[in-house]
């Protein structure tokens, strides 16, 4: 088990290996931005994470479309393989 922890909200979420940190967040009663579903193509879902990690071929091209930093991460493209800290403007 892995730790998700979101500072804003002073909560610490678990997380199994491979599990997608979008599904994490809504199941620890956390709303997530997002208007595809998590097809990872609107990039409304972005958030930072500590560690980052590093993002795929089409998180990136996603993010620089929608002219988002390339240090957040679209959280419905996150599968957790370790602790993480997770922060964003909307909550």
């Amino acid at each position: 088990m892995f730790k998700v922890f979101i500072p804003q909200k002073n909560l610490t979420l678990l997380a199994e290996t491979g599990e997608n940190l979008m599904d994490v967040l809504i199941a620890g009663g956390l709303p997530v931005a997002s208007s595809c579903l998590g097809e990872g193509v609107c990039s409304k879902c972005a958030v930072e994470v500590t560690p980052a990690g590093e993002p795929g071929d089409r998180e990136t091209k996603t993010l620089t479309r929608n002219n988002k930093s390339l240090d957040q991460r679209l959280c419905c493209q996150v599968f957790i393989t370790q602790d993480l800290e997770v922060k964003t403007t909307y909550w």
